[in-house]
């Protein structure tokens, strides 16, 4: 059988929940969201924890609350997912980009290091699939120029360096409850902070967005409902990966329905409102399962990657004292689209072109040559935590099989 890229779950007890919450009345506003808030602050070790809309509506409610100059500069790394620079040029701020590392994929502290100046405002750090970047380094040199240090960890819930969980280095963290994250709670985020003030404006700001209405809590259900579906092992061979193969490609040579989800989607449409109750309760329930999950998806991403890195270079942590969630396996592969075709046609379903080099769509002023090289070669193979041991050396037995045959074929 064809193993997909990713498996999507439905929240347990979702369609059930949301009966009962609007039997009770609490769909919309309850308990529920304090009580989810206050665990993950303590899960994270923050001083406090805010629930919102989305991961992007996090960052813009976070801009809000931490009241930046008009005009401030604030760095990104050039390879992320473009509604982060899209967000900074959007709120009037000064946008600079600065490379990504190979190793972690994250931002480059060297070249931070030559970028930051006195103009700095900010600093925004992506931890990238669940593997986490040199935030320590990152950290140092915020505050040695004052400027805020916001990480984005909308992939990392879970993962720590030293003895410190992701999203307490900086001033603030931005976490994702999208359908493919960690915790899904069919959309919405968390914002953490270290300073509680800081945690009352984003959630003051927050308070001022409408309420979803009942029409936006169906669409949420039966989405999430429908990617559960096509992730299913079952439907996904019947259906699914037959329509992969068939797949007709671009104009430019490049499949977007079989490369899978592209990081270029910049709007803010269907982000905002406000977080609920209902969510909050499947959120905290997923609490107490979410440390076995990425227990589970380690094993299996450290499992497949032993077996291949004498053949692929992998996206690693920086230091034995990183501890990733591995959200996505990530390999680097120069000749990507020839060896995600093949693995295609061997039953292996891979994803790329997730993240982008965001300098190209934002600042074509500056080159930055490893944020290129991330995105033409970062290829994800699945081993997400309901793969068995047997399957992920399935995985592994093909994907060397496959990358055997690429060089057999440049040899010649």
């Amino acid at each position: 059988m064809a193993i997909p890229r990713q498996r999507i779950r439905l929240p347990k007890s979702a369609w059930w929940s949301a009966f009962r919450g609007m039997l009770r009345g609490d769909l919309w506003d309850g308990p529920d969201i304090q009580r989810f808030e206050s665990a993950f602050a303590d899960a994270i070790g923050a001083a406090d924890a805010v629930a919102v809309p989305s991961g992007r509506a996090g960052f813009r409610f976070l801009f809000a609350g931490l009241q930046l100059e008009p005009g401030s500069e604030v760095i990104c790394s050039a390879f992320g997912y473009p509604i982060v620079p899209f967000l900074v040029k959007s709120l009037g701020y000064d946008l600079k980009f600065v490379d990504c590392e190979m190793q972690t994929l994250g931002m480059d502290p060297v070249a931070l290091e030559a970028s930051i100046s006195d103009r700095t405002q900010a600093v925004i750090a992506t931890h990238l699939y669940g593997v986490p970047c040199q935030i320590r380094e990152i950290a140092e040199l915020c505050k040695s120029h004052n400027a805020a240090l916001i990480e984005d960890c909308a992939h990392c819930f879970g993962a720590s360096v030293g003895s410190q969980k992701v999203g307490t280095f900086g001033d603030g963290g931005c976490f994702s409850f999208e359908t493919s994250k960690v915790i899904n709670t069919m959309g919405g985020g968390m914002v953490t902070v270290r300073d509680s003030d800081l945690g009352k404006r984003v959630r003051d700001a927050g308070n001022q967005e409408p309420r979803n209405g009942m029409r936006w809590l169906a669409r949420r259900l039966l989405k999430t409902s429908f990617e559960a579906a096509v992730t299913n092992p079952i439907l996904f061979n019947l259906g699914v990966y037959p329509a992969l193969r068939l797949a007709p490609r671009g104009r430019d040579g490049e499949d977007r329905f079989a490369s899978g989800y592209h990081g270029d989607e910049v709007s803010m449409a269907g982000k905002m409102g406000r977080y609920t109750n209902y969510q909050a309760r499947l959120g905290f329930k997923q609490m107490k399962a979410a440390a076995k999950q990425n227990e589970r998806r380690t094993a299996n991403a450290e499992r497949l990657i032993s077996q291949l890195r004498d053949k692929a270079t992998f996206q690693e942590p920086a230091g034995p004292d990183v501890r990733p969630n591995y959200m996505l396996v990530t390999t680097l592969m120069p000749n990507l689209r020839e060896v995600a075709d093949q693995l295609l046609r061997v039953g292996i379903d891979s994803k790329h072109l997730y993240m982008r080099d965001c300098s190209r769509m934002f600042d074509k002023t500056a080159e930055f040559p490893n944020a290129a090289r991330a995105e033409r070669e970062a290829l994800h193979l699945p081993a997400h935590p309901q793969l068995s041991a047997e399957q992920i050396d399935s995985v592994a037995a093909k994907v060397a099989a496959v990358l055997a045959d690429q060089s057999s074929i440049v040899a010649t």
